[in-house]
């Protein structure tokens, strides 16, 4: 992977092991990491400063916005695509309504 590719990810977790080990594989494959954040409004304006390629919403986000109302936020707003794994959604978020999600491939 070139220097032009990197990808940076916004990780959004409150599992202080979890998101360790997380942002360890991440680093270990080439990508810039910020975060952890727990906030939902943190997360918001990180991604304002730091122009992520993606986020990984891994556990629950804290704060008004859900994990789904986090991702659709970051997209409509900054164009962040996010990855909203079940343990931050258990409930389920039908694939019609995660117009957030990558396209398959894309990461």
């Amino acid at each position: 992977m070139n220097e032009a590719s990197v990808d940076t990810i916004l990780v959004v977790c409150d599992d202080e092991k979890y998101s360790a080990d997380l942002i360890s594989a991440l680093v270990d494959s080439g990508s810039n990491v910020v975060g952890p954040v727990t906030r939902a409004n943190m997360a918001l304006a990180l991604a304002a400063q730091t122009s992520p390629t993606v986020a990984i919403v891994a556990r629950p986000p804290t704060g008004r916005r859900d994990a789904a109302a986090l991702a659709r936020e970051l997209m409509d707003t900054w164009g962040v695509r996010s990855l909203v794994l079940e343990a931050a959604h258990p409930e389920g978020i039908p694939p019609e309504e995660r117009p957030w999600e990558p396209a398959p491939g894309e990461f």
